[in-house]
């Protein structure tokens, strides 16, 4: 339900990109300006709680807190 959820934040502001959840992280092809779109949007919907950013070769890394 959660991860369905955010999934769909992402398909909403990013279209199309590859992302899925491994241990509870959320991972996300796309560069660091859509990264940080990305993460204001899920700040936005204030259900997903807080938000740890990172960068993983070229994925970013969003663990939530």
């Amino acid at each position: 339900m959660f991860e369905s959820k955010v999934l769909n934040v992402v398909e909403k502001v990013l279209g199309d990109v590859k992302a899925g959840f491994t241990c509870g992280c959320l991972f996300v092809e796309c560069s660091v300006p859509d990264a940080v779109k990305l993460e204001t949007a899920l700040l936005a919907e204030k259900q997903f709680g807080g938000i740890i950013l990172s960068r993983v070769g070229g994925e970013s890394a969003y663990d939530f807190v």
